[in-house]
């Protein structure tokens, strides 16, 4: 994808919920990593689409109809830094 847009979702999960969270978001095929966290959230997944209605479309109709989501936030990629 050449003028992709990456993103960040950051989600608060249900206790108990974390592998069968984990095992709906790996359906999304626009997820790139998806990392179990510790700290105020639980999971953070990098995600790779289009455009932002693209970006809309996967978190509003896919991302937080995943039962055991309690709250996401979207931190859109302005720039990467390549560290060696």
């Amino acid at each position: 994808m050449g003028n992709s847009i990456q993103a960040y979702v950051l989600m608060d999960i249900e206790i108990g919920q974390l592998d069968k969270v984990v095992e709906q978001l790996r359906l999304i095929q626009q997820a790139n990593k998806i990392a179990v966290v510790t700290g105020h959230y639980d999971i953070i997944m990098r995600i790779q689409v289009e455009s932002l209605e693209q970006l809309y479309d996967i978190t509003v109709q896919r991302i937080h109809t995943i039962p055991g989501i309690r709250e996401t936030t979207t931190a859109v990629i302005e720039k990467i830094y390549v560290v060696h």
